[in-house]
């Protein structure tokens, strides 16, 4: 007769399989995240599309429509300003239109195209805000900080066409979202002259730090923004463990 094989006690501890832990908090989060995203979007948008319509006018070269304290200038220099202008305006409504991923996956070639016109547009706003700055008011403080605003301009959309051409999508984007934020520097001009004029801010003080503050509040804001852009997945490396790992 043969004898019974010895149990294994039931109490022994066997090879398990842990599944990776649940992330409930990301699963919550992305909707929020989604719905965030869009109205930051439509917001940006909204603001561009407002400061294209105001500025437009100037197009016009109507001496009456330029702030009297610029008349003189604006006069003097027609091309720069007419350079920096359209360039601004074009770039302004180009920009949120670069910032869809649907768009991008869709219509990469439409991305491409609306891109190079945004660097042209970039190039000329930016050379003629370079030839404008010098003759500006409230100097030498506004001059030097809406020359920096140019150089930074040109400099970000350089950097920003140079990673696509390496195919480097991260520093791509991210340099993309620092030109767009000068661009709408813009906006928060248009913004920041008339909260300083509520406050009761004279108009020269008020200008002398908006040629400062409109570019670098929006630059603090894309900062904010890069860092929260998911870079790209890490590949994965033959037999490496995957989310579930035997113990």
């Amino acid at each position: 007769m043969n004898a019974p094989e010895p149990r294994a006690p039931t109490g022994a501890p066997g090879p398990t399989t842990v599944p990776a832990p649940p992330a409930p908090s990301a699963d919550r989060a992305a909707p929020r995240s989604g719905r965030a995203g869009r109205a930051g979007w439509w917001t940006v948008t909204v603001l561009a599309f407002a400061t294209a319509l105001l500025t437009a006018r100037y197009l016009t070269l109507d001496p009456e429509t330029y702030l009297d304290q610029q008349r003189a200038v604006y006069l003097a220099h027609r091309l720069p300003l007419t350079l920096h202008v359209g360039g601004g305006v074009l770039a302004i409504l180009l920009g949120p239109w670069q910032f869809l991923p649907r768009l991008r996956a869709r219509r990469p070639g439409l991305h491409r195209l609306t891109g190079r016109l945004y660097l042209l547009a970039v190039l000329a706003a930016g050379t003629g805000g370079l030839l404008l700055a010098p003759s500006g008011l409230v100097g030498p403080v506004a001059p030097i900080g809406f020359t920096a605003l140019a150089v930074l301009l040109l400099l970000s959309s350089a950097l920003a066409w140079r990673a696509a051409l390496r195919r480097d999508l991260a520093r791509h984007r991210a340099w993309a979202v620092r030109s767009f934020a000068l661009i709408l520097a813009a906006a928060t001009l248009r913004i920041w002259l008339p909260v300083m004029d509520l406050a009761g801010v004279p108009f020269e003080q008020a200008y002398a730090t908006a040629a400062w503050t409109c570019w670098l509040i929006n630059l603090v804001l894309a900062e904010h923004l890069i860092a929260r852009i998911p870079g790209p997945a890490p590949r994965r490396r033959p037999g490496d463990p995957g989310p579930a790992a035997a113990v």
